[in-house]
């Protein structure tokens, strides 16, 4: 029987979610605005710029190759979520102070935090390093306007959680250390594939024999012709 959207217990589910949603997404936007605030007020405040798309602009100093970025979604499963064992029907409202200190622990510590699994970051079109988006940022900031970096100074870009470090140049070619595989090799990490002779026999075996050799066998057929 499904539950309507007064039901208690689906209240109760919502708000585990949301939960959820507030330590992994709400919290840590919130708390890089309150930053860009502190900033304002101390008087710190610098806007960077976007780079360009090595695509469109291959010879600017600030150009980029963007990467895609993949995520980590929000795992909303009840196996998952920390408080969805307190999600079910009779249970009681009030806590002692106790259990209420260990509740308010496992909703700020236990939530993971949001990362990226693949891609992410963007690599320079001068020199093929990885970056992060925000080093990036600073890079066409200090290209474009470098007075105004100059003159508020330049900020410690962190590496963003879960983007990639910077790396060494691309390289196209493959390194030397590594050799080409023989024209002749052969691969033995491959199953080999058996081939199944038996099919072709019983597949004669059904097909009509030719009168050729139903005369042969059969001598009364010659005597009647």
């Amino acid at each position: 029987m499904g539950k309507s959207i007064r039901s208690k217990i689906k209240k109760r589910l919502r708000t585990v979610k949301r939960q959820r949603v507030d330590a992994m997404l709400v919290t840590p936007r919130e708390e890089e605005k309150h930053d860009k605030l502190m900033k304002v007020a101390q008087g710190k405040q610098l806007t960077l710029l976007r780079p360009k798309n090595a695509f469109k602009y291959p010879d600017s100093d600030d150009a980029v190759f963007p990467q895609h970025e993949v995520m980590k979604p929000v795992d909303f499963r009840a196996q998952n979520l920390p408080m969805a064992g307190t999600v079910f029907r009779g249970n009681r409202r009030k806590y002692s102070n106790e259990e209420k200190e260990m509740l308010t622990k496992i909703i700020k510590e236990n939530h993971p935090k949001m990362e990226v699994l693949a891609g992410g970051g963007a690599v320079l079109a001068k020199t093929g390093k990885k970056v992060s988006v925000a080093e990036a940022e600073l890079l066409a900031t200090k290209v474009n306007r470098p007075e105004v970096v100059e003159s508020v100074g330049e900020p410690a870009v962190g590496t963003v959680t879960g983007q990639a470090q910077a790396q060494e140049p691309m390289q196209d070619a493959p390194p030397s250390d590594i050799l080409p595989d023989p024209e002749d090799g052969v691969d033995t990490s491959r199953r080999p594939v058996l081939k199944d002779t038996r099919r072709a026999k019983r597949a004669a075996g059904h097909r009509p024999r030719p009168n050729s050799v139903k005369k042969a066998r059969n001598p009364q057929a010659k005597k009647a012709t």
